[in-house]
């Protein structure tokens, strides 16, 4: 890559946005449309609180290319081991840009389809180290490895635990790329079948070393399942009244798995649904669902 211009470019889209008018990202109405959670990592021994966004770039790029050489000798523990490190690793790299790129971020909203070219020029910047800008709700943004980074790279040198956990991380994050990217809706379809691969594999690598991320990946996927997106909700919370198509798949999905963990919860989900209607009005009768079902999946994932 050529630093000259990651540098000029980045100089450039700063006097840019540093013209622009600030926003306040404290506003109790942002619309919350995708994400839900967001976590951070913070590591004392890796502090890179000092470097500006041309040096984290650098040093991203140079962290990625040093481990694609480590990884073409490593055996398969040595993979894992590395897999493990440079996660870590990584993820406090692209946490600092964050950091670093924060009017960027704060702006990148307002600009929809009229970006300035400084920041197309960032886009492509970070589209090479495979970062994007990934969409928190309307008016939020912030950066994420693209979908398949670590897939791609380990899947041939890792056990099956691993290649499998990677696979499904890659699928959950490639259908929320592309819900952003292409603004394809994500079907019932798609989240069920995720949420049966989740499943299959909490229940086949039962020891697997990132087993707790992989039941909060279960936990949130089945959620949005059950309870849709701001966007694409499951039900209409003033009504509390399910969507046809919402309570067919339910039903649907219920009768045809019964031996399922899944199918159990979904269950639960809609006898308390049904149950409560009534009992509640329809702000109380989301809170309340939205506990027990949290409960119900927490008991059944131990």
């Amino acid at each position: 890559m050529n630093k000259k211009f990651i540098y000029s470019s980045l100089i450039v889209c700063s006097v840019f946005i540093s013209c622009e008018k600030k926003k306040d990202l404290l506003n109790t109405n942002v619309n919350k449309d995708t994400i839900t959670e967001i976590i951070y990592t913070n590591d004392p021994d890796y502090v890179l609180s000092n470097k500006n966004a041309q040096e984290l770039i650098e040093h991203l790029e140079n962290e990625q290319n040093a481990l694609k050489e480590k990884l073409q000798k490593a055996t398969r523990k040595e993979a894992e081991a590395l897999y493990l490190d440079y996660y870590k690793k990584l993820s406090v790299i692209v946490d600092s840009i964050n950091t670093a790129e924060i009017n960027t971020l704060k702006l990148y909203h307002e600009f929809k389809d009229h970006k300035p070219d400084s920041v197309l020029q960032k886009e492509d910047i970070y589209d090479k180290v495979n970062l994007y800008f990934r969409k928190i709700d309307s008016n939020h943004y912030d950066f994420r490895i693209k979908p398949g980074y670590y897939y791609n790279l380990f899947h041939n040198k890792v056990s099956p635990e691993y290649k499998e956990y990677m696979k499904l991380r890659y699928e959950e994050h490639k259908m929320a790329y592309e819900e952003q990217v292409s603004n394809e809706k994500i079907t019932l379809e798609k989240r069920r079948e995720l949420i049966i691969k989740w499943e299959k594999f909490l229940t086949t690598y039962k020891n697997f070393k990132f087993i707790d991320y992989a039941k909060r990946s279960y936990t949130e996927n089945l959620t949005l399942y059950l309870f849709g997106s701001s966007t694409q909700p499951t039900f209409e919370i003033t009504t509390k009244k399910l969507y046809v198509e919402n309570e067919q798949e339910y039903i649907s999905f219920v009768k045809k798995n019964p031996q399922l963990i899944s199918a159990e919860i979904t269950k639960a989900f809609l006898k308390h649904f049904y149950e409560n209607d009534k009992n509640f009005t329809a702000e109380e009768f989301y809170v309340d669902l939205k506990g027990f079902t949290k409960k119900i999946i927490a008991e059944k994932v131990k």
